[in-house]
């Protein structure tokens, strides 16, 4: 069944309309009309229902038949923190964080990032990455759209990572593996549920002895990704897939992916 976000939350009964790209795709693309039925994603952690009850030129009129419970989002809170990369190795980057399950992301400009940090172009930045998140939301079934930080500096950083349970910098220099976290985090009932995580990855070039020194001293834990120099963009991607592993779904037993409330008529969807 084919998903759309919305940026309202709805109530069963109720219709909505939607304009925009995500009318236009679901129109002029997929070609969908009335009598359809959708999913429907507010990014807030609500799923629905949806039947489509009439379309015109950009837009569309649905009913919402019921609401979904998903069981996409994983119980930990990740933020992955990225060192700011050529644009399109960014982008890259966060359409697969997201299909992993972080909550956050926080780009910033590092010592040896490549781009600088420019207010016009950070604007574009911003909001072509928002779009990036919503498409990747839906693809992958999740509840929760990713909160997109704008740019920031190293030092705005150090202090915004003070509001976490969990702080890492990952160093090719560090001689540490990831999996200490479980014994710090794990008990025999499994992972601490809900832990907030920040996990830093530095850009092309990694961080400076300087950059590695003030993270610890801010209370981070530095960590490795093993043997191999890892490009910045995989690194990201490992880091996160790791502490998934770890502390959160990746590899758990899945169940019911999704189950509709609200008409009788729909089960659960195995």
């Amino acid at each position: 069944m084919h998903r759309f976000h919305i940026d309202i939350t709805a109530t069963v009964g109720s219709r909505i309309s939607i304009k925009g790209n995500e009318a236009r795709h679901m129109i002029n693309v997929l070609r969908l009309s009335k009598g359809d039925e959708v999913q429907l994603a507010d990014g807030r952690g609500n799923h629905y229902l949806a039947r489509i009850e009439n379309v015109s030129k950009g837009e569309a009129d649905l009913a919402i038949l019921g609401t979904a419970t998903m069981e996409a989002e994983s119980p930990v809170h990740i933020t992955m923190a990225q060192g700011v990369l050529k644009d399109k190795k960014m982008d890259t980057i966060l359409r697969h964080l997201t299909e992993l399950g972080i909550v956050e992301w926080h780009p910033f400009f590092a010592k040896r990032s490549v781009p600088s940090p420019v207010p016009e172009k950070d604007k574009a930045r911003l909001e072509r990455w928002e779009r990036i998140a919503r498409e990747s939301m839906k693809q992958c079934g999740r509840s929760l759209l990713p909160e997109i930080h704008p740019p920031c500096s190293f030092n705005e950083l150090m202090t915004l990572s003070d509001r976490y349970d969990e702080k890492i910098i990952f160093s090719e220099t560090s001689e540490y593996p990831i999996d200490i976290l479980k014994e710090k985090h794990c008990s025999n009932h499994g992972a601490v549920p809900w832990v907030k995580i920040i996990a830093m990855i530095g850009p092309e070039g990694g961080f400076t002895k300087e950059e590695t020194s003030v993270a610890v001293e801010r209370g981070f834990s530095s960590f490795s990704l093993g043997p191999r120099i890892l490009r910045a963009e995989t690194a990201s991607i490992a880091a996160c897939a790791l502490i998934q592993n770890i502390l959160g779904d990746l590899g758990k037993r899945v169940n019911s992916h999704l189950t509709v409330h609200g008409t009788p008529r729909c089960r659960a969807i195995p």
